[in-house]
């Protein structure tokens, strides 16, 4: 009766971890925008992009200062919510063993990669509608494309180790066992590896990550330490089953659609608002908070068919 009670508990609390969850996506959307929408409206963008023109000739490093000092804002401005969301959540409902140093570590380290990253497409874009006024969409949308399978495919060995630790499966009974289970699902791993999360969450999980010849096999050292054998082997059959299913190349496809049609979105809006916001022209750095709210408001619509 007791074990019963206590999964029945589980099982409320999980219902309500998810309800909350939820609940701040859905404010973080709002949120963001919201200060996208001030930005816009009031123009601010404007006048940042002016003053930086007293400095900064070159449009490529006006393009990158104006970005860098707009996502830095947007990173501020959503901080106390991705603290609550990332810390005090997870302490709340006791799934993470992380100090406060070392998660703001780990919230820099993601701010970082993913500015370098976003960065990145920023250039591409305004130099795609420099250059292909009409058409830059299709260019962007491909752009899109590449780094996504690139960054699929460094992941395991770049971004991964940035986080977390990983050693070589100790236990040869069920690494002989899962290597048994992978070549019956066909699957050509490099390596099979143990994720070190035990210093961060008491999560515990099995992931294949890359394409190609990078291709692994990760299990946390929560699920090998908690686990029996058969129950890892039915996690790992799980994310075997996604690899045997090609759904990383579904995923990014689907990416790659939903870039598309989100860029093709931003075309028609972009090509009035020079007249509606003061603009100079569609490759004006000043409309990037535009874009970007075109761009949420495109992935809203389009969240519900990409799921």
């Amino acid at each position: 009766m007791e074990s019963r009670n206590t999964q029945f508990e589980s099982s409320l609390q999980a219902k309500e971890y998810h309800r909350i969850k939820n609940f701040l996506f859905v404010v973080n959307l709002l949120i963001s925008i919201i200060a996208l929408l001030i930005l816009v409206v009031f123009g601010l963008a404007l006048f940042l992009r002016a003053w930086l023109k007293f400095f900064i000739e070159d449009k490529l490093i006006l393009n990158a200062a104006f970005f860098i000092i707009f996502y830095g804002g947007m990173a501020l401005f959503n901080f106390p919510l991705d603290f609550w969301d990332g810390f005090i959540l997870e302490h709340k409902f006791k799934l993470s063993r992380q100090n406060l140093p070392s998660w703001f570590k780990d919230y820099l380290k993601k701010t970082l990669i993913v500015m370098i990253v976003a960065l990145i497409i920023v250039e591409g874009v305004y130099i795609f509608i420099g250059i292909f006024y009409k058409s830059w969409w299709i260019f962007a949308a491909l752009l899109w494309l590449l780094i996504t399978v690139i960054f699929t495919k460094i992941s395991p060995f770049l971004i991964l180790p940035l986080f977390f630790k990983s050693s070589a499966v100790k236990d040869s009974a069920l690494l002989d066992r899962l290597m048994v289970l992978a070549a019956k699902f066909d699957f050509k791993l490099k390596d099979i590896l143990i994720l070190e999360l035990y210093k961060k969450t008491i999560k515990a999980n099995a992931m294949v990550t890359g394409i190609g010849r990078t291709k692994r096999i990760y299990l946390s050292d929560t699920l090998v330490n908690d686990f029996s054998h058969d129950e890892i082997e039915v996690v790992v059959a799980h994310e075997l089953t996604h690899d045997k299913n090609k759904d990383i190349y579904s995923h990014i496809l689907v990416s790659f659609a939903v870039s598309a049609f989100s860029f093709y979105v931003c075309d028609i809006f972009l090509a009035k608002s020079p007249d509606l916001f003061g603009y100079i022209s569609k490759d004006d750095i000043a409309n990037l908070p535009f874009l970007s709210l075109l761009i949420l408001v495109a992935g809203i619509i389009v969240l519900p068919f990409q799921n």
